[in-house]
């Protein structure tokens, strides 16, 4: 069993390489670091997020994460929003031209993973993200109970 756990651990590894070679693929034409995507993931998924919930997201030092968001607000990707009723955090959301990057990344993204599963039947995709959510769930109480 144990070298069963062992080459599944491996497979997983050498599927996340894969994935983020993918991703690094679509952005070879957008100018953008991994880093600086993975924000405007974030932002994508949260709609409007401060510094600090990045710097938790992405297991990265404040002073490296504010450099990566002004880089993307120089570039007009981002734009950072004081709230009058939360004056110590500055909220970081898409200005009109991050929000056009979003949709089209995910698009591509999207043709990309689309690609990777385009031989397998709909019900082996299915069974596959059953069984990547339960080994996430286990994961996640272990992490709890450890």
């Amino acid at each position: 069993m144990k070298y069963d756990s062992f080459e599944v651990a491996m497979l997983i590894k050498e599927i996340y390489a894969s994935t983020i070679e993918i991703v690094n693929d679509n952005l070879k034409g957008s100018n953008l670091t991994h880093q600086q995507t993975m924000v405007i993931k974030l932002i994508a998924h949260k709609g409007r997020i401060t510094i600090s919930e990045l710097c938790k997201e992405m297991s990265l030092a404040k002073g490296t994460m504010s450099g990566i968001v002004s880089r993307l607000e120089a570039a007009d990707y981002v734009k950072k929003i004081k709230v009058e009723s939360d004056k110590r955090n500055t909220y970081i959301e898409f200005s009109n031209k991050g929000i056009e990057y979003a949709k089209n990344f995910k698009q591509e993204i999207n043709k990309s993973f689309d690609k990777i599963f385009e031989n397998f039947t709909d019900e082996e995709v299915k069974e596959t993200k059953e069984n990547l959510i339960k080994l996430r769930n286990k994961l996640k109480g272990e992490k709890k109970n450890g």
